[in-house]
């Protein structure tokens, strides 16, 4: 079982799918018209996509994920996890690009196989093989990708596998994966695509498309990432998946400066000094004055 990723489990969240996630919502933020587009169509976020496949015949499936955000009109792009017996999941480095693909065994080697349609120049030249069947083989961290043709008949014994052998398919809107943690996974009854080639379950159309509250920028905060400014608008750094409020930051004046004191101006003392010449000429001025009357009346007096 893959613990909290068992396919009939919760949808408690798993780091490795978070990591998963982070650049593929990142992309989505970061370009608000054809992202926000993408992101709108699919419902305001899309779905995540599961299965499980035994492709390296060890007995223990592997798990497959994608996301709707990146689905074509005839593929998904699926990134595929090797699963610990602890339920410790490791991501492959190469990606897959397929809608319908299986595990068979040849010889003693399990490959993961892909047939495409016919190739249109190998059909008028008559060619008896004309099927690209593709045939991956799984070697963590690597997946090894082989390519031959074959003829209808034999495209159609590598088709031969009985219907409940089929991996099944789940799914869960990326709101709930992320906001949600009682949510639960879903099997795929009924898979359709709309006008802009977005998948969707029926029962889940009307739900998705009234959640316009779960913005990109939103999922990013779930997923512990916020947007930087302002060196660039569309860079991301990570933060806390809780926002924590921003630290206040103190109005504090500069530091005051020393204040000389005032110096008088040189006028100032100018008329100071000028005052004081003044008074010394008066007073020498009195001394004389006085000086006289007194020699004065002792000469009167001597007559």
């Amino acid at each position: 079982m893959l613990l909290a990723w068992s396919l009939t489990g919760s949808a408690q969240q798993v780091s490795a799918i978070n990591d998963y996630l982070k650049p593929i919502v990142t992309e989505i933020a970061s370009s608000p018209n054809a992202g926000g587009w993408k992101w709108e169509t699919n419902r305001n976020g899309g779905y995540l996509v599961r299965k499980e496949m035994d492709v390296t015949g060890d007995g223990q499936p592997e798990l497959f994920v994608a996301s709707t955000l990146q689905s074509t009109r005839h593929e998904q792009t699926w990134t595929i996890f090797d699963v610990a017996k602890d339920g410790t999941l490791r991501p492959y480095r190469t990606t897959l690009n397929h809608s319908s693909a299986w595990p068979i065994v040849e010889g003693d080697k399990t490959y993961l196989t892909y047939v495409l349609p016919p190739d249109k120049e190998r059909m008028r030249e008559s060619d008896e093989k004309p099927y690209p069947v593709y045939r991956y083989a799984f070697e963590f961290p690597e997946i090894k990708e082989s390519l031959s043709y074959s003829s209808e008949v034999e495209v159609y014994k590598i088709s031969q596998f009985a219907s409940e052998e089929l991996p099944k398919l789940q799914v869960i809107l990326l709101a709930e994966y992320l906001m949600k943690p009682d949510a639960q996974w879903a099997d795929v009854t009924e898979w359709k695509q709309d006008s802009n080639d977005c998948y969707f379950r029926p029962e889940d159309a009307e739900i998705a498309e009234k959640n316009t509250n779960f913005t990109p920028l939103t999922a990013l905060a779930m997923l512990g990432l916020a947007q930087q400014a302002p060196q660039n608008s569309n860079s991301l750094t990570p933060r806390s998946s809780t926002p924590a409020s921003l630290p206040t930051v103190a109005q504090q004046r500069p530091p005051k400066a020393h204040e000389p004191k005032l110096a008088l101006p040189a006028t100032t003392e100018n008329a100071i000094s000028t005052t004081t010449w003044r008074i010394i000429v008066v007073l020498i001025v009195a001394v004389i004055g006085l000086l006289w009357l007194f020699l004065k009346k002792v000469k009167v007096s001597g007559l």
